[in-house]
Formats: C-alpha cells, sequence, structure tokens
C-alpha cells in the first residue's frame, strides 16, 4: 500500500534500472486489456469499450488498452475520447497517440490551437465546416509541464502525476509533440466532443476511465468534470485505470463527479486513496496489477513506515508510510502449530480484567472469542457483585470475584487479588484489560499497577524473553526456539510447572496485556508516553477505535481519520507497544514502524461488542506464543473473516455473538488458504486487493 510520493519514487527508481517509461505503460495496458476482457467482455462493435483518456499517463495507458482490444475484438469494438489536444501531448501519451492512429481505432480529441512546431491539423467539427474554437485556458501553455511539488526529489516517473490538476490528467515527461492532425483523430469543440461522448457511452459495454491519475489533487477541472458527469449519468459499467478520476490518492477524498468504478486495475501496488475515505465506495473492486518494477527499486513496500515526501497529506511534512496488506497466506505462516499432545496449558490462559454493573456483557464477548480463538482457559476476573451475572454465559469460562466498591466498581484491593488468583496458574498467562471496566478511581488504580506504573515489577519468567531479546530472524512470528510455546522443536511447549514469579510483598507480575475500551480511556489520562515507562518492555498491544484514538494522541477524531496511516504509527512509537487502529480498513503498527493493513471486513461489522472481541483474539494468540505484532496480524484478520462469514451478504448487520461462533471457521479457512492470493481470474501478475471468499465467484460487477 503506497503513497502518491512513493509512487512516483518508484517510478524514477524503476527508471534509474533501465526499466523506462514505454515498457512500464505498454505492460500496464495490455495487461489491464486482458484483465477488461476476463471481466467485462467479449467486445464487439454492437458493445463496444469506451475510453475517456486524459493528456498525460494515465491517457496513455488507456490508449494501450485500446490498441490491444482492437487487436482482439477488431478496431470498432472500441472507441477513444483524448479530453485533450493531439498537439499538446508529450512523452509517452504522444507516442501512444501516434501508434493508435495506424492501429485504426476509431479517436475523437478535443481541437485546438496545435503545440509549437507541430504540423498544422485540418481536422473540423462534424457537421459544421468550421473549424473548432481553441480551448487552451484549459490546458497548461504548450510545453509547460508540470513540475514536481516542492521539496520532492528527482522527476515525475512514468506512471505520476504531479502539481496542479490540468482538465486532462498529468503531463507528462517533455518529448516530442505529436502532430495535431495525426492518425484517425477527429478534432472537436469542447461541446460536440461531449455529445459524440455521451451518445458512445450510452451504447457501450463498458466505459474504461483513464482520465485523471495519481498525482491529480482535489475537484477535477470543469472540463474533466464535464466528461465524468457524462459517464456517470450513463449508468454504463466504469474500469477505472490505477484509481478514479479524481480520487486523492492518499486521503481517499473524491469529488461528487468522480466516477463510482465497477472495477479498478491499480498500477505496481495498491494506493491508501482505495481502501481510505470515499475510496472503497468509488474503486469497486481492486486489482493490484504488476508493471515490472524491479525488486530492487526499493519502493518502501514491506511496512517499514518510514516514507516521508513533500507534498502529500499532512501539511506537505510527508506521505503516508506504505504498508502490506495482509493476505490468507502470509496469516497462515504466522498461525500456532499444536503438537499432538497439546493440552490446554500449553495454549495458554487469559484473563479478562473488566466488567462491571451494567457492562459485564462486555468482559463475556472478550472472554468468549478468546475461547473460540484457541485460548487454553479463560478467566473473567471480574467485581465481586456481578460474578454470578458473568458466570452465567459459557460453562468452558471461569470466574474470579475480585473486590469490589459498595456500588460494584472496581476496588484498588482487586490488584493484589488478581496477582495471587494468577500465581495459581502455570504456564503462559495473558491479561486483556479495559472490556466493561469503568472509569472509576478504583480502576484507574489497578490500570497503573498492572501495567508497572506505580514501581518496578518483576516479569514472568514463564513469559519467556522480551521483545528486546528476540533474536533478530523472528521478530513478528512465533517465540523463538526453546521459548516457552515455540513450535521450533517437536512437542516444545510452556512448562506446566513453571510458576509465576514474583511475591505478594514484591507486588504483581506484568504480563503480556491487550488494552482495549476503558483500559485505553484510563490509558490516555495517565498520557500515552506514560506506557514507555512500564518495567521490562513486556508485550502490550493496544486496540482503540479512532475516538480512543484521538484521546491518547490529543488529536481530533476527524484528524485521525484523516491521517489513519499516520495516526497508527504514532500510536505505537509513543507508547512502544503494537497498535491496532480499529474501523474500515483495520491498520496494525509496531513500534519499530512497520505498517499493516487489512482489507476484509465489512460494514455490518459495525455493532456493539466488535471491538470486545476483537480484544480477546489478541489475547488468545498472545497467549498462544505468538510475538505481540504477530498476534495483532492474526487476531484482525481471524476477526474480519469470520464477520464476512456471519453474514449472508456484504454490508448486512452482523452481532458480536454471530462473528465469534464463526470463528473456528476462520480458522480453517485461513489454514487451507482461502480466500486464495494466487493470480486473479488466472492472469499471470494481476492480484485481488481483497480475494473473494471460496465459493463466491468471479468479481463481475
Amino acid at each position: 500500500m503506497l503513497s502518491a510520493a512513493a509512487v512516483r519514487r518508484g517510478d524514477r527508481l524503476a527508471a534509474d534500472a533501465g526499466l523506462g517509461g514505454p515498457v512500464l505503460m505498454e505492460t500496464a495496458g495490455r495487461t489491464a486489456a486482458t484483465l477488461l476482457w476476463k471481466v467485462a467482455g467479449p467486445f464487439s462493435a454492437r458493445e463496444p469499450v469506451v475510453v475517456l483518456a486524459g493528456g498525460g499517463n494515465n491517457g496513455g495507458d488507456g490508449m494501450v488498452l485500446a490498441r490491444w482490444v482492437a487487436r482482439w475484438a477488431g478496431p470498432t469494438a472500441v472507441k477513444v475520447f483524448l479530453l485533450a489536444e493531439p498537439g499538446r501531448l508529450r512523452g509517452e501519451a504522444a507516442v501512444q497517440w501516434s501508434l493508435l492512429a495506424r492501429s485504426g481505432v476509431p479517436a475523437f480529441a478535443l481541437a485546438g490551437e496545435p503545440a509549437p512546431g507541430a504540423q498544422q491539423g485540418s481536422r473540423q467539427n462534424p457537421g459544421t465546416g468550421a473549424g473548432a474554437a481553441p480551448v487552451a485556458a484549459e490546458f497548461p501553455e504548450p510545453g509547460a509541464a508540470r513540475q514536481p511539488a516542492a521539496g520532492s526529489a528527482g522527476a515525475a516517473g512514468p506512471h505520476t502525476e504531479v502539481g496542479p490538476q490540468p482538465a486532462a490528467d498529468r503531463p507528462a515527461a517533455a518529448g516530442p509533440p505529436a502532430a495535431a492532425g495525426a492518425g484517425s483523430g477527429v478534432g472537436l469543440a469542447v461541446d460536440p466532443f461531449l455529445d459524440h461522448l455521451e451518445a458512445a457511452v450510452a451504447r457501450a459495454r463498458v466505459v474504461v476511465d483513464a482520465l485523471l491519475g495519481v498525482g491529480v489533487r482535489g475537484a477535477p477541472r470543469p472540463l474533466a468534470a464535464r466528461a465524468l458527469q457524462v459517464v456517470g449519468a450513463a449508468g454504463v459499467p466504469v474500469f477505472a485505470l490505477d484509481l478514479p478520476s479524481g480520487l486523492d490518492a492518499d486521503t481517499g477524498e473524491a469529488a461528487p463527479v468522480v466516477p463510482r468504478a465497477t472495477w479498478t486495475a491499480t498500477f505496481a501496488a495498491a494506493k491508501w486513496g482505495l481502501v481510505l475515505g470515499q475510496g472503497p465506495e468509488r474503486a469497486g473492486q481492486v486489482f493490484v496489477v504488476d508493471i515490472g518494477w524491479p525488486q530492487e527499486t526499493g519502493t518502501g513496500v514491506g511496512g517499514t513506515g518510514g516514507e516521508a515526501e513533500a507534498g502529500a497529506p499532512g501539511g506537505g511534512t510527508g506521505g503516508f508510510p506504505s504498508a502490506r496488506v495482509l493476505d490468507a497466506a502470509g496469516v497462515a505462516a504466522l498461525l500456532p502449530r499444536r503438537p499432538w499432545d497439546a493440552h490446554k496449558g500449553w495454549a495458554g490462559h487469559v484473563v479478562v480484567a473488566g466488567g462491571r454493573p451494567g457492562q459485564v456483557g462486555a468482559a463475556v464477548l472478550a472472554g468468549t472469542a478468546a475461547l473460540q480463538a484457541g485460548a487454553g482457559t479463560v478467566t473473567l476476573a471480574v467485581p465481586a457483585p456481578v460474578r454470578t451475572e458473568a458466570a452465567v454465559h459459557r460453562p468452558e469460562i471461569m470466574t474470579w470475584a475480585l473486590p469490589a466498591t459498595a456500588g460494584g466498581e472496581w476496588d484498588a484491593a482487586a490488584v493484589t487479588a488478581l496477582a495471587q488468583r494468577e500465581r495459581e496458574r502455570r504456564g503462559r498467562v495473558v491479561r486483556v484489560i479495559g472490556p466493561g471496566l469503568g472509569q472509576s478511581p478504583g480502576a484507574a488504580a489497578c490500570l497503573v499497577a498492572w501495567l508497572g506504573l506505580d514501581r518496578p515489577a518483576a516479569r514472568d519468567p514463564a513469559e519467556g524473553a522480551s521483545d528486546d531479546d528476540r533474536p533478530a530472524d523472528a521478530p513478528h512470528g512465533r517465540p523463538a526456539d526453546g521459548a516457552p510455546g515455540t513450535d521450533g522443536e517437536p512437542g516444545a511447549r510452556a512448562p506446566e510447572g513453571a510458576a509465576a514469579a514474583g511475591s505478594a510483598a514484591a507486588g504483581p507480575v506484568c504480563r503480556p496485556t491487550v488494552l482495549d475500551a476503558d483500559g485505553l480511556n484510563l490509558a490516555a489520562l495517565l498520557g500515552i508516553d506514560r506506557l514507555r515507562e512500564r518495567p521490562g518492555s513486556f508485550p502490550l498491544v493496544l486496540t482503540p477505535h479512532p475516538g480512543e484514538a484521538a484521546r491518547l494522541l490529543g488529536w481530533t477524531t476527524a484528524r485521525v481519520q484523516a491521517e489513519r496511516p499516520r495516526a497508527a504509527v504514532e500510536l505505537a512509537r509513543r507508547a512502544g507497544a503494537v497498535a491496532v487502529l480499529k474501523g474500515a480498513g483495520t491498520l496494525i503498527a509496531g513500534p519499530g514502524g512497520e505498517l499493516y493493513i487489512c482489507t476484509r471486513g465489512h460494514p455490518g461489522m459495525a455493532s456493539a461488542g466488535m471491538g470486545d472481541a476483537l480484544a480477546g483474539i489478541v489475547g488468545a494468540f498472545l497467549a498462544q506464543g505468538l510475538e505481540p505484532l504477530a498476534a495483532a496480524l492474526v487476531a484482525v484478520f481471524v476477526h474480519a473473516l469470520a464477520g464476512e462469514l456471519a453474514a449472508p451478504a456484504e454490508g448486512i448487520p452482523v452481532q458480536a455473538t454471530q462473528l465469534i461462533t464463526r470463528l473456528p471457521e476462520a480458522l480453517d479457512r485461513i489454514r487451507r488458504g482461502s480466500p486464495g492470493s494466487a493470480a486473479a481470474l488466472g492472469i499471470p501478475g494481476v492480484a485481488w486487493l481483497r480475494p473473494p471468499l471460496e465459493g463466491d465467484g468471479a468479481p463481475v460487477g
């Protein structure tokens, strides 16, 4: 997942490696044509493909696509509408216009004054015989290619646009201008051009949106907006190249005229704007097309979270960090593998510290989800007055009654009581703190003690090495060989007889912890930076929704949503912990700057208790021995997939209890490699951003 700045960098590095723009453009256009044929073909003169192309490299991609469709189905099976004056084309777009002319494809373009040095065109407006009026006001002056934003290193690459948006796409690199009268293109003034476009779109099988690309920021200019309105009003399926025209590649902001694509073929890597803001609604089914960037270009893909270039969101201080997209194959590689002789102690013990009068259900949901996700044993540690209420839900789940105030709220004495009960457990103990906890003074005192912020605290040796002690070759997966719970050696598991260290006099032991709900709200009152002071840097995972993230960071919720990738990285950095920023496109960030995104799930999961369930699932995978980042990655993906399985159709509301019951099925699907991440529709070099579930069929609209 890349920002526009990272795409520019990738294009430049590809060019430096000897992979020029014409090669990248031909690969992009031909592969997109193959994909288009798969999802919308076959095509004919009666139901043609209409390509709306801009004057930059996005338009060049569209012209390549048109040539290949013409080669496979005949020239009359495709029509091209170039929203630019051919005499002003430069670089690869000019070359592609010339090649298109030789293919015999019917093409229409705007007529106007040719660029200096170009041959004077003789095209006239159909039916009038009069020369077209110049429309130069909508376009940059001839040869005035836009420059990169201030502070951006290098020039624009072959698949990016930079600078203020002209009416017709990004300017390409300087090159010889195309002859104004070249090829079969018919030059039209604006109104006749739009009339011809409207008539063609009305009988088209599909419209290819190749107008504006990655580098364009802000609402489309009037002429581009009028053309996009024509496309949107027709109700014809739209196939967008790279991203729907006018959609911000970083933020997902979209003007009303931005088309709602049925499919989007995005080149080289997915862009943040396709998953943030209005991107998911505008982009439709997204396919990622490999255009041949060399692996050694170092584009930032890999979740380093460290990329920053000027001209991107955030006041020009740097672009969104790049991220890895979670898929079933990657998650399956992280899943803990139970040895044949495993027992419940091997899978660890999850203690859910939460529940108060009126909010016991939150703790119950977290505990039930932990059990369904594979924890060996689960206990609900709740205030004594609500123990009976907590105990009646699941017979498999134990309960501990802890000291409470007269009103049933948490009492500070619960710290010592919980420590004593935990010492009775053998093996790995993980805490999930927060679901239904409340924000009483007693709950606040408990949290400070549980996090070890009131005194130096011993760390349970049964938990194995700290994150800092892990070998460098196993930062994100299962525990290092020899650590409790490792599957590196056959049969290795947490020692049954390992008692928790410490004594009542020494204070509570700090355990691997998941902090959710009121645990996060209390942490915000403490100050997120204090979480870095916890003794021993024991594993810690935060699972905030945007509102909780805003309180932790001191931001507004609107800013968190507008800068979700940056917010996730900042949460992890300041807390020195793994951060899971929940919401559409949940983000997982590590304290070292790692960043991942989950594209699964659906709007029906926006219901009460979903966050409680996720916290319990994270706790379950920590208890089974995964490192904090790996536990969060697996939990988020499993949680999202179970939500999809629980809904009869995308967007249908799902209850947390329904999701929890589908967790075993979700785990089984992942182990079997579903949803598959093989070549989309059998096309090499094309992958789904979000593969359909097995049995769902091909995404054709």
